[in-house]
């Protein structure tokens, strides 16, 4: 009687092993950018249910972002309880998106009523400052608009309707612009119907709160959130180890590190010394005799390289004055760091600098601390103790995940400092991608470059491609670079950390002046893992001078290797649309069928513009029409900022006619921010934020292109001229140091009738 049940106590446990192992194995294939399963989350609002997505399932669904708050996370608590945080989520933030905030701790209902509070507060804060609705988002969709885009968290009675549909056997309508993307007064209802009432209640209900906490969800979500690398603010809990003199820990508290343009960072602590002494300096807002002859004495031993000693950390309480004259007063007293306590009943807040105060640097660490938590300290210095702190950074889950609008697992990416504004940023990428899938869709001939090729050295990535005949090819109207890059693995982690320029060029014949010419750049992100791009280049099409051409794709080559992915998309061919013509953009019965090369770039010094020549050409009679076309890039930094951060202008004189591209996005504080929805990649591991001239870090480079043909002269006898200059300033650049660089390639393309270029060999 004992055997079998020997034997069943023994398939119990096998069965219960494999059950484990196989769990496991299909929670390790949860990886960005593959299909999310499905999920059931209880709310405050009752149970939300997310459905895993069919592979053919063309229409895009509501994206869904993820956050999972903890109370022991500083950087968390600012995010929460900043009102410009706050208010500019909701700012930035697309109607489309779901939100689900989940609780790290144990009283997750608690935390979930308290976030709810948080935001509703906010939201109503927000629209009684607002006189009217500022945008036809806010409006409500109507039935129709719903068919364009799946409900991604669907209510307990939205599934009931929805398996209906399915038993009917409910065809979904293809997909349409989605709502939030029409450029009309209105948008679903019209504008004088909406109201503030009803933005409020579109906002409430994209909202969800979890009651459950992280630990009895009972599905995927903790796993994705532990186990995806991380790193920074967006997993991770800054802190400061309290030491007796021993070096015996007394206490951890939470800090809140100064904005990272404008203290440096206080991580380097962490590597150099394992204890600093900590001294209280009261409100710090005005400097004793004694801190200055101690400051001083100091001054004299580093001349003489007599003090290896650390220096010591400055605990200040917050208030009185500002915190730039406590900082400025510790950096004179040559502390090495501060840690400010925060006022009585305040949050904390990071410390950030405003106005003229910007504009002098100081090289100081300083982070705040809670009010509880430094009165403690500030107690036991005051006692007579003799204190040492260390920073460290202790590693957590991640705070943030999402599901796309393709239904497929995403990062967020990192927060560069603590506002919600960058769910917003994210939110708009993923519409921005929904809508590039959609482009990809249409009906087009694919050319294959790369495939995950690896962009390595100074060989870079290198392809041999056949094309279609070219008279063939320049009968399309829309010529598109359609680019991915890819990392060497999945995550975020696994990509280079900087942004440099990626310069694609062709040569069809090794004899022609047109061999090796760029016909596509773009800009790497700083450490993202979900760069792609369609970038129109059909006026470069005479570039491509026969049938084979080797295409090459480099960046500098001791950067780590990305691996772009490339197809030349080739559409709206003139024979085949001739009556059912679909883009507005290019012309409509003409081809281009030459080029001229023009100018190239070079260093942005005194002499920039000494090195251009004028060009004389001639336009044959039988041209339809002439364009400038040039790709243009500032790069580098010498004292005015230039060539990245400071304002170019570039001027094309034809025939004594400027034409002139001015790049008033550089140096500004969110210029590339503010163009998530045109390609750039958001929450990237950098200073993503500012603009460039005529760039931004993780998005393509896209060519100006302006008809010039009203500027020249079609006659085979008379000659044309074009100059160019670059300007900084209104002058000729004059920089001091370092100077800056201009990438630059630029052509003249003439254009034909599409009929004669059928007729005449003019290629």
């Amino acid at each position: 009687m004992k055997e079998p049940k020997k034997w069943k106590n023994i398939l119990i446990f096998y069965f219960i092993t494999l059950l484990r192992r196989t769990t496991f194995g299909q929670l390790s294939l949860l990886k960005p950018a593959t299909f999310a399963p499905s999920f059931t989350l209880p709310t405050l609002d009752g149970r939300v249910t997310f459905l895993k997505r069919h592979k053919n399932d063309t229409v895009p669904q509501h994206p869904i972002i993820l956050h999972a708050f903890t109370s022991r996370s500083a950087f968390l608590e600012a995010i929460w309880t900043d009102k410009d945080s706050l208010t500019n989520f909701l700012k930035h933030s697309p109607r489309n998106t779901r939100y689900v905030f989940i609780s790290l701790g144990d009283n997750a209902k608690e935390d979930a009523t308290w976030m709810r509070d948080v935001l509703n507060t906010t939201i109503h804060q927000y629209y009684s400052k607002v006189s009217s609705t500022s945008s036809s988002s806010d409006c409500e969709i109507d039935a129709d608009d719903e068919l364009r885009e799946q409900p991604s968290l669907l209510t307990v009675q939205q599934l009931k309707e929805r398996r209906k549909h399915k038993n009917r056997h409910h065809n979904r309508q293809p997909y349409r612009l989605p709502c939030y993307r029409h450029k009309k007064p209105f948008c679903g209802r019209h504008k004088s119907e909406c109201h503030k009432s009803q933005a409020i209640e579109n906002w409430k209900k994209r909202l969800h709160f979890v009651t459950l906490p992280m630990f009895q969800l009972g599905s995927y979500i903790p796993y994705v959130l532990d186990h995806w690398q991380c790193f920074g603010s967006s997993c991770a809990l800054p802190q400061v180890a309290v030491k007796d003199k021993a070096g015996d820990i007394i206490s951890v508290v939470e800090r809140l590190d100064a904005r990272y343009d404008w203290l440096p960072s206080p991580h380097t602590f962490s590597h150099r010394h394992s204890m600093l002494k900590l001294k209280y300096y009261g409100d710090a807002c005005e400097l004793s005799t004694e801190d200055l002859s101690r400051a001083h004495s100091k001054d004299k031993l580093k001349d003489k390289k007599k003090s290896k000693k650390p220096g010591i950390i400055a605990l200040v309480i917050a208030g009185k004055c500002s915190l730039y004259r406590k900082i400025r007063n510790m950096s004179q007293a040559k502390a090495a760091g501060i840690l400010i306590i925060q006022e009585a009943e305040k949050t904390v807040k990071e410390l950030t600098c405003s106005g003229k105060h910007c504009y002098f640097p100081l090289r100081i660490p300083a982070s705040m601390i809670r009010h509880t938590d430094g009165m403690v300290i500030r107690k036991r210095l005051l006692d007579g103790e003799s204190l040492h702190v260390s920073y460290q950074s202790t590693p957590t889950e991640n705070f943030f995940m999402a599901i796309d609008g393709q239904g497929k697992l995403a990062e967020v990416g990192l927060f560069l400092y603590p506002s919600m504004m960058f769910l917003g940023y994210e939110a708009k990428w993923f519409n921005y991608k929904t809508d590039l899938i959609h482009n990809l869709t249409g009906s087009a001939r694919i050319i294959k470059v790369f495939d995950h090729a690896l962009m390595k050295g100074r060989e870079g990535a290198v392809a041999t491609v056949k094309l279609p005949p070219i008279k063939d090819l320049m009968l399309y109207r829309n010529v598109e670079l359609d680019m991915k890059l890819h990392c060497e693995g999945d995550n975020d982690y696994d990509c280079p950390h900087w942004d440099h320029v990626v310069r694609l060029t062709v040569c069809c014949n090794n004899d022609s002046v047109l061999c090796d010419e760029e016909i596509g750049r773009w800009i790497t992100p700083y450490r993202r893992n979900i760069g792609h791009w369609l970038t129109k280049i059909t006026p470069l099409l005479p570039l491509f001078t026969s049938e084979r051409c080797t295409f090459r794709m480099r960046h500098p080559f001791w950067e780590r290797a990305w691996k772009p992915s490339l197809d030349i998309r080739l559409s709206d061919h003139i024979h085949y649309s001739r009556h059912h013509y679909s883009s507005a953009d290019e012309d409509e019965f003409i081809v281009p069928y030459r080029a001229l090369k023009l100018f190239e770039g070079g260093k942005f010094d005194k002499d920039y513009n000494t090195r251009y020549q004028t060009i004389r050409f001639k336009v044959p009679p039988e041209t339809d029409r002439v364009k400038l076309v040039a790709t243009i890039t500032g790069h580098g930094s010498d004292n005015n900022g230039c060539a990245e951060f400071c304002i170019t202008s570039h001027h094309f004189i034809i025939n004594g006619k400027p034409n002139v591209r001015v790049f008033k996005n550089a140096a500004t504080a969110m210029g590339c921010a503010n163009r998530v929805e045109k390609g750039v990649t958001p929450n990237e591991h950098g200073t993503w934020l500012y603009g460039r001239d005529g760039w931004c870090p993780g998005q393509d480079v896209v060519p100006w292109v302006v008809d010039v043909t009203d500027q020249v002269i079609k006659n085979r006898e008379l000659y044309n001229t074009i100059k160019y200059y670059g300007w900084f300033n209104g002058s000729d650049p004059n920089p001091m140091r370092n100077p800056g660089e201009i990438l630059m390639t630029s052509f003249l393309i003439f254009y034909l009738p599409s009929d004669d270029i059928e007729r005449k060999d003019y290629l």
